[in-house]
C-alpha cells in the first residue's frame, strides 16, 4: 500500500448506452456458444460415471489446497517421468479416474492455482512452476520474493534492500496483474491494485506454485498475467508432533529467529510458526525489522466434513530512505498485516464435492517523516488502512471419469480510509464490491488430450463488468511422453482503489483493462527424464490501458503489448546432482506511447545447481543475469537504459543428525553494485550463519 490523500465527494457510477448493451449481449452469446461447444461435445462423448465407488475418503482429501504426502485419491497412472520428477509444466488434464475402487497417491509435487483442484503439473493446461519446500530448505532462500528469482517468466523488482516495495511482473504484464493467494485464498490489493510481496516470509510454506498463463476466467482481477500460490504447512495425518527451533546471524547487523510446530491430536490437526529479523544494513535509514506469525488449525467433524481457521499477522519497520540522489534521514513505514479465514469441505456424494471459505483481512500502513515536518514544515505522516472481506463457495463435480466440472461464486468488499496526521481529519474514504461467477470444465477426450474450459463473469458497484475466459488444449505422446500445449484467454484488470479515489488525482470512469492472450509450447524428456528441456512462446495485448493524462489523471487511453519465449532445462545427470538453467526473451511496449514498459528486462538467465557430495551436505549456487532494462532516471525524471547485472549466491548446509543441522550461506558473492530501481542500491556481499534444533 502506498499513497496520500484528502476525501473524494461522491463515487460516480458507470452506465452503457442502449447500443452498448446490445453489443455487449451479442459478445456474450457468442462466447457462450464458443466456450460450450467443447462442454456438450464432452458430454456426448463422456463415459458413463461408474456404479461402483471407491472407498469412502474424507471430503478435504480431494478438495482441500494442501494435498500431504499421505493424501490419497483415485487416479490414473502417471508414466510420464517428467510429471514424477519435473516441476515446470506446461500440459492440461482432468481429474482422477474413479473406475476402479484402488486407491493411489497422488504425484509428490502438485499444483492447485492451475485449475483449483489438486493436479500434477504437467497436466494443467498452463505454464506453471512449483518450488517444493526441499528447494527452499536445499537453497536456503529466506523470502518468498528470495525463491521467486530463480522462476523464469518472473522479473522480482525491489527497491534496493528489504523491506522497501517489491514487485513482481509475469510475462511482463504489470504488477498489478500477478494475483497472488495462499492455500487458494485469494489474498488482498493494496491502495495501488498490486499484492505486497515485499515483507512475505517463508514461516510455514510447504510449497510455492507460480502459474504464468492469464487466470481470470477462474479467479476474476489481478490474475491477467498469472498466479502464484503459497501452499502451507499441514498437521494432518502426522503420528506425532515436528517441531523445530533455528537462529541465523550474519552481515549488515542480520539476525533472525523462527519457532514452528505441528502435528495431530485425534480429528484436530495444527500447523504454526513466528518469526523475526532484524536488520541494521549500516547504511543511510535502512534498518529494518519484521515480526510474522502464521496459524492453520483444523477439525475433521465427520469422515466427509473438514473444517479449518488459517490466520495470520505480521508486522514490518522500515526506514524509507528515498533515492540516494534526495535521501531522507529519519523517514519510517511501519506495515501491518493480520488475516483470519474458516473454511469448511464437504463430500456431498461420491461425484459432489463442495467447500466454502471466508477471509477477512486488514492491511494498515503508517508514514511517519519528521524531517519533512521539522525542516520544510511540511506534514507528511498518514495513516492508511483497507479492509477487505472476501467469500468464495467452489463446486467440483465429476460427472463422469473423464470429465470434471469446477463452478462457483467469488467476491470481494474492500473498503479504504486514510487519516492525514497534518489535516487532522481522514482524507479519503471510499469503498468498492465485487462478485463473480466461474465454471470450468476438464476433459479428457481421448487418453492425453486433454480440453480445458473455463469463464467468468464479473460485476463491480462503481464501473463496468467482465467477461473472461480461457480454452486450453494439451497432448502427450505416450511413446516419446512429448507434451504439446497451446491456450488462449481474454482477461481483465481493475482499475485500483488510488486510480478510482486518490483525491485530486482520481478519475471514477475507469473502466477495467482488458487483455488477450495466447501461449504454445513443448516439453521433451530425454533420457528416462534425466533431462527434460521446456519451451513455451507467449504473447498479451492489452486494451484500455490506463495512463495519467497530461494533468495525471488516469484514463482509458492506452494499449500495451507483451510478448516473448522462455527456455527452460531441468537435468539430474545422477541422484546427487540436480541443475536447472532458464531463459526468458520478453518485449514489453507501451504501444501508445511507443516505449518500453518499466522494469522488465529483455533478457533474463537463471541457473540454480543443487550437490549432496556426500548424505550429510548440501551444497547449492545460483544466480541471475539480468539485460535490457527501462526505468526512470531519479534526477531527470526520464526513461533511460538501466545497467546490466549478474548476481550469485551460494549455501552449504551440514545435517550433523535427525536433530540438528548447521549452514552458511552467501549473497551477492561477486559483490556486484546495481541497483534494481535506479536511485535505490542494493546490499553488497553478505554471508550469514544459522542453526537449526528440530524436535
Amino acid at each position: 500500500m502506498r499513497g496520500t490523500g484528502v476525501p473524494h465527494s461522491h463515487r460516480k457510477q458507470v452506465t452503457m448506452t442502449t447500443h452498448q448493451k446490445l453489443q455487449s449481449q451479442r459478445i456474450r452469446r457468442a462466447l457462450a456458444v464458443l466456450l460450450l461447444a467443447p462442454v456438450t461435445l464432452a458430454l456426448a462423448w463422456a463415459d458413463p460415471a461408474p456404479t461402483t465407488t471407491p472407498p469412502s475418503q474424507p471430503a478435504s482429501t480431494a478438495t482441500t489446497a494442501k494435498p500431504a504426502p499421505t493424501q490419497k485419491v483415485a487416479a490414473k497412472p502417471k508414466a510420464t517421468p517428467a510429471s514424477a520428477k519435473s516441476s515446470t509444466s506446461t500440459t492440461s488434464s482432468t481429474s482422477a479416474s474413479t473406475k476402479a475402487p484402488v486407491v493411489e497417491q497422488l504425484p509428490t509435487v502438485v499444483v492447485i492455482a492451475a485449475t483449483r483442484t489438486p493436479q500434477a503439473p504437467d497436466t494443467t493446461a498452463t505454464t506453471s512452476t512449483v518450488i517444493t519446500r526441499d528447494e527452499l530448505e536445499a537453497n536456503q532462500y529466506i523470502s518468498v520474493p528470495d525463491a521467486l528469482m530463480k522462476v523464469p517468466g518472473l522479473s522480482v523488482v525491489q527497491s534496493g534492500v528489504p523491506g522497501q516495495q517489491t514487485s513482481v511482473f509475469i510475462h511482463g504484464m504489470d504488477s498489478n496483474q500477478t494475483l497472488l493467494t495462499i492455500d487458494g485464498r485469494r489474498q488482498p490489493v493494496g491502495l495501488d491494485g498490486a499484492a505486497d510481496f515485499t515483507n512475505l516470509t517463508l514461516d510455514n510454506i510447504d510449497q510455492i506454485e507460480v502459474v504464468r498463463t492469464p487466470s481470470s476466467s477462474l479467479e476474476g482481477g489481478n490474475a491477467s498475467g498469472g498466479q502464484i500460490n503459497l501452499v502451507t504447512l499441514s498437521g494432518r495425518g502426522l503420528a506425532q508432533p515436528i517441531s523445530s527451533a533455528y537462529f541465523e546471524g550474519g552481515s549488515y547487523g542480520t539476525y533472525r529467529e523462527n519457532v514452528q510446530s505441528r502435528g495431530a491430536v485425534g480429528n484436530f490437526d495444527y500447523a504454526v510458526s513466528g518469526s523475526n529479523e532484524d536488520s541494521d544494513m549500516n547504511r543511510y535509514n535502512e534498518n529494518y525489522r519484521n515480526t510474522v506469525y502464521r496459524g492453520n488449525f483444523g477439525y475433521q467433524i465427520t469422515p466427509d466434513v473438514y473444517v479449518d481457521v488459517h490466520s495470520g499477522y505480521s508486522l514490518a519497520n522500515a526506514g524509507s530512505p528515498n533515492a540516494i540522489e534526495y535521501p531522507d534521514p529519519v523517514a519510517r513505514i511501519e506495515t501491518q498485516d493480520w488475516y483470519i479465514s474458516p473454511e469448511v469441505v464437504a463430500k456431498v456424494a461420491d461425484f459432489y464435492t463442495t467447500k466454502l471459505y471466508f477471509n477477512y483481512d486488514q492491511q494498515q500502513q503508517n508514514f511517519h517523516d519528521l524531517f519533512n515536518d521539522f525542516v520544510f514544515n511540511f506534514a507528511s505522516s498518514t495513516n492508511l488502512r483497507i479492509n477487505t472481506d472476501s467469500v468464495d463457495w467452489q463446486n467440483n463435480l465429476q460427472l463422469a471419469h473423464n470429465w470434471q466440472i469446477t463452478a462457483g461464486i467469488q467476491g470481494d468488499d474492500s473498503t479504504v480510509s486514510q487519516f492525514d496526521d497534518f489535516a487532522g481529519r481522514t482524507t479519503l474514504q471510499n469503498s468498492l464490491t465485487n462478485i463473480g461467477g466461474y465454471v470450468e470444465s476438464q476433459w479428457e477426450a481421448l487418453p492425453g488430450l486433454n480440453v480445458l474450459t473455463s469463464v467468468r463473469d464479473d460485476h463491480y458497484s462503481d464501473f463496468s463488468g467482465a467477461v473472461s475466459w480461457r480454452q486450453g488444449v494439451a497432448y502427450t505422446v505416450a511413446p516419446t511422453q512429448t507434451v504439446l500445449h497451446a491456450s488462449g484467454a481474454s482477461s481483465y484488470t481493475p482499475p485500483s482503489l488510488e486510480q478510482l479515489y486518490f483525491p485530486g488525482f482520481s478519475n471514477p470512469n475507469l473502466k477495467p483493462e482488458t487483455s488477450l492472450g495466447w501461449e504454445a509450447g513443448v516439453a521433451q524428456p530425454f533420457l528416462d527424464g534425466k533431462v527434460t528441456p521446456s519451451v513455451t512462446y507467449f504473447h498479451n495485448h492489452i486494451t484500455n490501458y490506463i495512463q495519467d493524462d497530461a494533468n495525471f489523471i488516469p484514463q482509458n487511453i492506452g494499449q500495451a503489448t507483451t510478448h516473448g519465449f522462455e527456455v527452460d532445462i531441468k537435468a539430474k545427470p545422477i541422484d546427487q546432482l540436480e541443475l536447472d538453467v532458464n531463459y526468458t526473451n520478453l518485449t514489453a511496449e507501451n504501444d501508445s506511447a511507443g516505449v518500453g514498459l518499466l522494469r522488465r528486462p529483455s533478457n533474463t538467465t537463471n541457473f540454480t545447481a543443487t550437490w549432496m557430495p556426500i548424505t550429510p551436505l548440501t551444497l547449492s549456487m545460483g544466480g541471475s543475469w539480468i539485460v535490457g532494462r527501462q526505468d526512470v532516471d531519479p534526477v531527470s525524471f526520464q526513461e533511460v537504459a538501466a545497467p546490466n547485472y549478474f548476481t550469485l549466491r551460494a549455501s552449504a548446509t551440514y545435517k550433523i543428525n535427525s536433530y540438528v543441522s548447521l549452514w552458511v550461506r552467501g549473497e551477492n558473492i561477486t559483490n556486484t553494485q546495481y541497483q534494481p530501481v535506479l536511485g535505490f542500491p542494493a546490499l553488497g556481499a553478505a554471508v550469514y550463519g544459522g542453526i537449526k534444533v528440530s524436535f
